[in-house]
C-alpha cells in the first residue's frame, strides 16, 4: 500500500510540477477520444472523418473551454449525419442546440459527462457513467448524462435509417423525421438507462458526501449493486432487452474503477481521526477532521565513513626506532 500511495504522490507532484504543459496534452487527448467516438458512430463524411482533420481539431481544443470542444464535436457531428441524410442532420441540430442551450444555461461544468458518455458506451463502460458522475458532479449530471445517452442512441436509429434508406430510390423527408423521432422516443432501452443513470447518480452523490468512514467507497460500492439491481428490475418490468450479464460485469467494472479514480483523488486515514468543537458569538460547531494521507520524500541520513589514515607510516615508524 505504500508503495501504491508513493507512486500515487510522484504522478501528483509530476502533473503540479508540469502542470502548463500537462493540462493541454490532457485535453488534446480527451478531445482526440471524443472525436474518434464521433467518427465510430458515423462515418459519413471523409473530410471530416480523416485522422489529419481530427488530430488539428484535437489540437484546437487542446487550448479551448470545454464549451467549445462540446460546440466543435457538435459540428462535426453535424458534417457526418449531413453527408448521409439531410433530414438525420435537422434532427440532430435541434437535439444538439437544445442540448446546447441548457448546458450553458444551467450546467456549465457538466459537458465532459455529454462529449464521453457515448465514448463509454462504445467501450462497454457505459455502467461506470452515472456512478462517476455521482462521484464528482452530483444532480447537475443527470441532464448531461441524458443527452450523452441520446447522442449515442441517435447515432445508432440513424446508422439504420441510413441502410434502410439505400432501399429506397428517393428521400422521404417526412418519413426521415418520424423514424428518428419515433424510435428515440419509444426506446425501452434508452428510456430505462436514462432512469437509471438519474437514481444512481443522485444515491451515489448522497451517500458520497455522508461523513461515516470510508462513505466514499460505501457510495462507489451502493452505486453499482443499485444500478444492477433497477436494470435488472426495469429490464423485466419495461420488456426491455439490456442484457443481464452485460449489467452484472458492468457494474463490477464501475466499482473497481470508481475505487480507482477515488484512490487517485482523494485518500484519507481514519485511523487518525480528530473532534473538535469551538463556539463563536452565534454558533457552536462541531468539527471531524480528517487527515490526508501524503507520502513526502523521504529523507535520508547518508553518513560517510572513510578509514583513518594513521599518524605515523610504517616507514617512519622504523626511522624513529633507528633514531
Amino acid at each position: 500500500m505504500a508503495t501504491l500511495l508513493t507512486i500515487r504522490e510522484e504522478i501528483k507532484n509530476f502533473c503540479s510540477k508540469y502542470d502548463r504543459f500537462i493540462t493541454p496534452l490532457v485535453k488534446f487527448i480527451l478531445a482526440l477520444a471524443m472525436f474518434w467516438s464521433i467518427v465510430h458512430l458515423t462515418g459519413y463524411n471523409d473530410t471530416f472523418g480523416s485522422g489529419m482533420v481530427i488530430f488539428l481539431l484535437s489540437l484546437v481544443c487542446a487550448f479551448m473551454t470545454e464549451g467549445i470542444t462540446l460546440a466543435l464535436g457538435g459540428f462535426v457531428g453535424f458534417m457526418h449525419f449531413f453527408s448521409a441524410s439531410k433530414e438525420i442532420a435537422v434532427v440532430y441540430l435541434i437535439l444538439f442546440v437544445l442540448m446546447y442551450c441548457i448546458y450553458i444555461r444551467f450546467f456549465p461544468k457538466t459537458a465532459w459527462l455529454i462529449m464521453f458518455t457515448p465514448l463509454f458506451f462504445i467501450l462497454k463502460l457505459q455502467y461506470f457513467v452515472p456512478v462517476l458522475a455521482g462521484m464528482l458532479v452530483g444532480p447537475a449530471g443527470m441532464i448531461s448524462a441524458a443527452f450523452g445517452c441520446i447522442f449515442y442512441y441517435f447515432a445508432n436509429y440513424a446508422a439504420q435509417y441510413v441502410e434502410m434508406m439505400g432501399t429506397y430510390a428517393e428521400e422521404d423527408l417526412i418519413e426521415g423525421y418520424r423514424f428518428m423521432f419515433q424510435h428515440l422516443v419509444e426506446d425501452k432501452n434508452l428510456m430505462l438507462t436514462m432512469v437509471v443513470f438519474a437514481v444512481i447518480i443522485v444515491a451515489t452523490n448522497i451517500v458520497y458526501k455522508l461523513s461515516f468512514e470510508f462513505s466514499w467507497y460505501a457510495a462507489i460500492i451502493v452505486g453499482g449493486l443499485f444500478e444492477s439491481i433497477l436494470f435488472l428490475i426495469g429490464n423485466f418490468v419495461l420488456e426491455a432487452s439490456v442484457s443481464v450479464g452485460g449489467v452484472l460485469l458492468g457494474s463490477i467494472v464501475a466499482i473497481l474503477l470508481g475505487v480507482v479514480v477515488q484512490f487517485f483523488k482523494t485518500v484519507v486515514d481514519y485511523s487518525r481521526v480528530e473532534n473538535t468543537q469551538f463556539e463563536d458569538d452565534e454558533y457552536y460547531y462541531y468539527v471531524k477532521a480528517v487527515p490526508k494521507v501524503v507520502m513526502g520524500k523521504q529523507q535520508k541520513n547518508i553518513r560517510k565513513i572513510s578509514e583513518v589514515t594513521p599518524a605515523v607510516t610504517e616507514e617512519e615508524d622504523v626511522d624513529g626506532a633507528t633514531r
